[in-house]
């Protein structure tokens, strides 16, 4: 899946991130998929039956697996500058350039006027 994104769209905006719900239980997960919008439960990667998370897999266990994820790309045929991209430089690039502290802000308001 990320071989074909980085194809389709270049690696110097792709990034991995995560959804925050692992070892969470059905009923967060639940909550999260319907939202306070609509009360149509949204499955997922479940189904009626299986509401809940499929199981991980044995590659990935927890985010103490990360570094599978960037040997796997490297072993794909990623270069070392695009699987830095990829599991947190463009990331890092994004939050750089989108935020700043408060007091930064307030002094180039200040300048602009």
């Amino acid at each position: 899946m990320i071989a074909r994104t980085a194809e389709r769209f270049g690696t110097h905006f792709l990034g991995i991130g995560t959804d925050l719900c692992q070892d969470q239980p059905d009923s967060v997960v639940e909550w999260m998929r319907t939202g306070r919008w609509t009360k149509v439960v949204d499955y997922g990667e479940g189904s009626k039956d299986a509401p809940g998370f499929p199981q991980m897999p044995g590659w990935f266990r927890d985010n103490r697996d990360f570094g599978n994820i960037a040997e796997a790309l490297r072993k794909t045929g990623f270069s070392v500058a695009e699987v830095e991209r990829i599991m947190g430089g463009n990331w890092a690039k994004c939050f750089a350039t989108s935020f700043q502290a408060a007091s930064n802000a307030q002094g180039a308001k200040r300048a602009a006027e």
